[in-house]
């Protein structure tokens, strides 16, 4: 090896000028006639034996200028010596551009454009959720037009969501709106789910999603972070497992595209209780927002208010209950309309006078399936819009007309259904369910402040029985009428 490069320095000492001029040439020939991407490589390596080869010739200069013959080196020896290199610099500086490969503009066909969703598997779950109330910059995002329905099921939640030909369905009312809420989405041409999303396991939110898994096709299926023993609960649970259906928690903030639209899912980690596991769904079509909280309370707002970013709609938490909606939430998400799903009349006086009071002090737009049926909005991706008139910031009377009319729920099924209806709400006994008028029925002369009722000193609700399931591990339970416990919502089980 030695012996080579002794050789080669040698070379370059006397004859410097031709041993460097015959590879520069030739890379530049080289570099100016192939210009094809494939042949880029073998221009590139011309280039680096080039530079190897020119160093060596350097050293081999170098070595001849210092030696003896230094003296007798004439002008047109030195002109020879250097030319090359003058060569090699220019040569080297064109080849270098053309050696670059050219940046191309990178193009996604069939309008999945960046920043867009692509299929579940192929989403980033580690997706960044925004946490202030800016909206994030769109990059050409496609926006078709998306028709958000909020179906009237009375004092209950079903909530239609369509985006070219597909659906997503929120909850699905209780266990006597089942006929009709089959009857709606298929009159709507919806035969098939994308996703069904239980947001939590009372029976006013899936009572009638048993009927919907048997006789729609359901892809996905999305379920809150808690369980339940009630017959209602089993019901969606054994339809589900006729259907080989396996119902999941989705991901907290993870993005699940609906066509061009997407919606994230947050409180995937459950709550203290029923309501607070209520899964929270942000819908995004465009520029357009939609918020959709089941019957989220004040803890669940509290744990995720930092994720929520302003929505153009805010479906109401818990059907306008004093319990949800509270004023640093409403802050947060600002909502320019608000929905209620609330049935006329209603036992529990929803939406209640607290609630009403801070939407109208705001100047937010109110919609209520009490005073419009079924209430469709059209999201165009820069605006959402309905037919469905203003609605009203009065307040809910309670009443101790149960029955469907009053309710306004979907069908005209007895007020035996609705006893049944009401039993799955609680944890199912034989004692229970042997008394069905201790749960449905109250005396015509019934006044809520003398009514006698149970509640725990840190718990959020009262509670028409001692024995209610919900206290089964309370240490204290205290005795009382509604005003003397100081608690504003009846209990999901025993009312």
């Amino acid at each position: 090896m030695k012996s080579v490069i002794k050789k080669i320095l040698e070379l370059t000492s006397k004859h410097g000028a031709w041993f460097l001029t015959a590879p520069v040439i030739a890379f530049s020939l080289v570099g100016l006639v192939l210009e094809n991407d494939a042949l880029l490589m073998v221009t590139t390596l011309i280039f680096i034996v080039s530079l190897g080869i020119a160093a060596i010739g350097l050293i081999g200069i170098v070595r001849h200028m210092i030696s003896k013959t230094l003296h007798i080196m004439n002008k047109s020896n030195l002109i020879g010596l250097i030319a090359p290199f003058i060569l090699f610099v220019f040569v080297a500086l064109s080849g270098g551009v053309l050696v670059e490969v050219p940046s191309e503009e990178v193009r996604i066909e069939d309008g999945n454009q960046p920043n867009q969703v692509g299929p579940i598997e192929d989403i980033n779950t580690e997706t960044e959720i925004p946490t202030g109330n800016e909206r994030p910059q769109e990059v050409e995002q496609k926006n078709n037009i998306a028709e958000i329905h909020f179906i009237n099921t009375g004092n209950s939640d079903a909530i239609l969501i369509r985006e070219g030909n597909k659906a997503m369905l929120i909850d699905g009312g209780d266990n006597d709106d089942e006929d009709s809420l089959v009857a709606y989405l298929r009159g709507q041409g919806v035969d098939s789910l994308e996703y069904l999303i239980a947001t939590h396991n009372h029976a006013d939110h899936i009572g009638g999603l048993d009927a919907v898994v048997q006789e729609l096709e359901v892809k996905n299926v999305f379920v809150s972070n808690g369980d339940a023993t009630t017959k209602t609960y089993k019901d969606f649970i054994t339809a589900m497992i006729d259907k080989n259906l396996s119902p999941s928690v989705p991901l907290e903030g993870k993005k699940f595209s609906l066509g061009n639209s997407y919606f994230e899912v947050f409180n995937t980690n459950g709550g203290a209780d029923t309501n607070e596991e209520s899964l929270v769904i942000l819908y995004t079509n465009g520029e357009d927002r939609l918020l959709f909280t089941g019957d989220a309370e004040a803890e669940t707002e509290r744990e995720i208010l930092d994720k929520m970013v302003e929505v153009d709609l805010l479906k109401v938490g818990h059907h306008g209950s004093r319990s949800s909606t509270t004023q640093a939430f409403l802050n947060k998400v600002n909502p320019e309309i608000a929905v209620i799903t609330v049935g006329r009349g209603n036992s529990y006086g929803h939406p209640h006078k607290e609630v009403m009071e801070r939407l109208k002090a705001e100047g937010i737009e109110v919609h209520r399936t009490d005073e419009c049926d079924h209430i469709i909005f059209e999201s165009t991706g820069n605006g959402i819009k309905t037919s469905c008139e203003v609605g009203s910031y009065t307040p809910g009377q309670s009443t101790d007309n149960n029955s469907p009319s009053s309710n306004g729920t979907l069908n005209t099924s007895n007020n035996g259904a609705n006893v049944s209806s009401s039993l799955d709400n609680k944890e199912i006994s034989s004692s229970e369910v042997s008394q069905p008028n201790e749960v449905q029925e109250k005396p015509s002369n019934f006044n809520p402040n003398q009514e006698v009722v149970y509640w725990t000193p840190n718990g959020k609700s009262y509670h028409r029985s001692k024995s209610c399931s919900a206290l089964a591990k309370s240490k204290t339970i205290l005795e009382g009428t509604i005003s003397e416990s100081g608690k504003y919502d009846p209990c999901d089980r025993c009312y």
